[in-house]
């Protein structure tokens, strides 16, 4: 069986989690991103229900998240004075499990990185479909590559723009 190539733009939360997924069903996933390491930083992710507890540890990242959660408390609303106007307890306010943008984005790196090629500091700077796939150029330089896969609507593949307008499968307009 040929394995196939896609490219994923974007190394945050998505990304990584998409290149999981495909390489895990034989695809060989490229992750570029711009920056030229991963994000640190960034809100809070909750997690709640089965699904989402039954995906994380099938990702194998389920006792990561845990150990590295946040610690959230009730919230309180103060007036000018202090004293408080309403008050939610900590269930309201979170998941089951909450971790830090950042942290979270470093799991599923650290989860993928042997099996995944990533390239930071480098951006798609426009694609075009050839009869063997999509030949990608990139920001820096790096030689065009072709990949067998299609883009989606995301303001850093922005190069894609105008593909969900395409008959699925033709790369040619609708009709």
């Amino acid at each position: 069986m040929t394995t196939r190539s896609v490219l994923i733009s974007g190394a945050s939360i998505a990304g990584p989690a998409l290149a999981y997924w495909l390489r895990r069903h034989g695809f060989a996933p490229t992750v570029v991103e711009r920056a030229p390491a991963l994000r640190e930083g960034g809100q809070a992710v909750d997690f709640r229900g089965a699904v989402h507890m039954s995906v994380l540890r099938r990702m194998g990242v389920l006792d990561e998240i845990r150990r590295l959660r946040t610690d959230p408390g009730p919230w309180r609303v103060v007036d000018a004075r202090g004293d408080q106007v309403v008050g939610l307890p900590v269930e309201f306010a979170g998941g089951e499990v909450e971790i830090l943008r950042g942290d979270l984005a470093r799991v599923l790196y650290d989860r993928t990185r042997d099996d995944v090629e990533y390239v930071f500091g480098d951006s798609i700077a426009s694609m075009t479909e050839t009869p063997d796939g999509v030949e990608v150029t990139f920001e820096r330089g790096a030689p065009p590559t072709t990949w067998g896969s299609a883009a989606t609507r995301c303001s850093t593949t922005s190069p894609a723009a105008g593909w969900e307008s395409r008959a699925p499968g033709t790369g040619r307009p609708p009709g």
